[in-house]
């Protein structure tokens, strides 16, 4: 007998949705987002190796499947998408959605076109079973260790292809089933080359088992009964959410999309940098300073790193992305490459940041996004100045703005140039995006093709200074 949850689970991922005109432009905009990046992650090394390995350096971004196979194609791309910690978020689940479900869905739609219609209403049903998941497992999941994208994120990416196949009751049953059997992903992997690989592994899991299912291949009938998905990966103090009381409902708009390319508990750290930034100028903190930062709990779970050795394990290192943001006032993808981490101007920095957590205010919340970060310049007994920050740059409480968004879709296909590869122009590559895959036409004007994110700048970031000086401008 199955549980009232998993029979409302799937009777939501079968049922029809229709998305109304707010969620039809986020989910353009998911499709975006994550296309870009996947473009400006495409020749890093570990998809590189990657590809070289089963003699796929042929293949192309996008979805293209080609003869890698429907699920190499979804694999590759999420990998790719997840390289440069640069796609979308979902502060309450604690996931990165769209990476594991837009590759997953692309590749379907490319290898059947006829599904291509059903890509959208599949990526908002996706979104709204990871995010139905993850209230339930709420953040003990993610402090015990899980890296909840690869978790949440296999189970809910096959929910999404199963209805992008237009699968029954029972056959997203056995899809959520096998999807569950494979789900995995460890935060110690972070700052490797495991990291975004275990996003492609959800990518390509999800898909792989609602295949699986359409092809008739069964798994559990109810994968949420006792001593199943929940028991099993619910944190030490048991679940956040009763089951009972969680309904899955289409909301695109809770996606942040990231405007600077590293682990998103880093941005209003960054925010909060560029602030001090603005406010004293590029010598922000003299000799003799300590940099004081307090952040709410559960902030520093990921971000484990503290002396990087590259730019991946750079991108979770609290202390180098808020010197970065302290000494030149923006952080972007050159700073995550190269010999960036250890420039001596950024080092200095990097020696004076002192971070303490708030002490625990009783329950742990759901989520991450909650509290605020607080920076601090002291030098002795003297405050030079201070900020706080509570939203997260590009989250639904700060969105990104239409410039924004073009901005760093530009800069991302200009990276894929850099790399060696030939990208389409940035308004082609939006408009051939949405015409394909049936989705709201670009109304919005964005940067000109080939543009520097960096060269522009759009409305101030959310923050206030100890001198009640305005806030910076923020670049992507």
């Amino acid at each position: 007998m199955t549980s009232d949850f998993t029979r409302l689970l799937t009777r939501f991922i079968v049922a029809p949705h229709r998305l109304d005109a707010a969620n039809a432009e986020q989910a353009a905009l998911c499709v975006e987002d994550t296309v870009a990046v996947i473009y400006g992650g495409w020749h890093e090394p570990v998809v590189r190796r990657l590809a070289a390995l089963d003699g796929d350096e042929a293949a192309r971004p996008a979805g293209a499947v080609g003869k890698a196979g429907v699920e190499r194609a979804a694999f590759l791309n999420a990998v790719a998408g997840h390289a440069l910690d640069f796609d979308d978020v979902h502060t309450l689940s604690v996931t990165h959605p769209s990476v594991v479900f837009v590759p997953a869905l692309l590749a379907m739609a490319d290898a059947r076109p006829e599904t291509a219609p059903r890509v959208a209403p599949a990526l908002a049903v996706g979104t709204a079973v990871n995010v139905a998941l993850g209230e339930i497992l709420g953040f003990g999941h993610y402090d015990k260790g899980w890296h909840a994208t690869s978790t949440i994120g296999a189970v809910a990416a096959a929910a999404a292809v199963a209805h992008q196949l237009d699968l029954g009751e029972e056959a997203i049953g056995n899809a959520l089933s096998l999807a569950a059997a494979l789900a995995g992903g460890l935060q110690i992997n972070f700052g490797a080359m495991a990291k975004p690989i275990q996003a492609g592994n959800a990518a390509l899991v999800g898909l792989h088992a609602a295949r699986m299912a359409e092809a008739g291949i069964t798994g559990a009938p109810d994968i949420f009964a006792p001593r199943g998905f929940f028991d099993l990966y619910a944190g030490p103090d048991g679940l956040a959410a009763d089951p009972a009381e969680v309904v899955p409902g289409i909301d695109l708009g809770s996606v942040s999309r990231k405007l600077y390319p590293c682990c998103y508990l880093t941005h209003r750290m960054i925010a909060a940098g560029r602030h001090l930034h603005a406010e004293r100028g590029g010598d922000a903190v003299p000799e003799g300073c300590v940099i004081e930062m307090t952040v709410p709990k559960g902030v520093m779970v990921p971000l484990h790193v503290v002396d990087p050795k590259d730019g991946m394990e750079a991108k979770f290192c609290a202390a180098y992305t808020l010197s970065t943001a302290l000494h030149q006032g923006r952080v972007g993808l050159a700073d995550f490459e190269g010999n960036s981490p250890h420039r001596p101007e950024i080092r200095r920095l990097m020696d004076m940041v002192v971070i303490e957590t708030e002490p625990d205010a009783g329950e742990d919340r759901v989520g991450v996004d909650h509290g605020a970060v607080h920076v601090r310049l002291r030098k002795g007994n003297e405050i030079l100045a201070e900020t706080s920050v509570a939203a997260h740059p590009g989250s639904p409480s700060d969105p990104a703005s239409p410039a924004e968004i073009g901005y760093k879709i530009a800069d991302c296909l200009e990276k894929y140039r850099r790399d060696g590869g030939a990208p389409p122009a940035a308004g082609a590559f939006r408009q051939d995006l949405r015409t394909r895959l049936h989705l709201p036409p670009l109304r919005h004007s964005t940067a000109p093709d080939g543009q520097s994110a960096h060269a522009r700048h759009s409305k101030p970031e959310h923050g206030t200074s100890a001198s009640g000086a305005a806030p910076s401008e923020r670049t992507t």
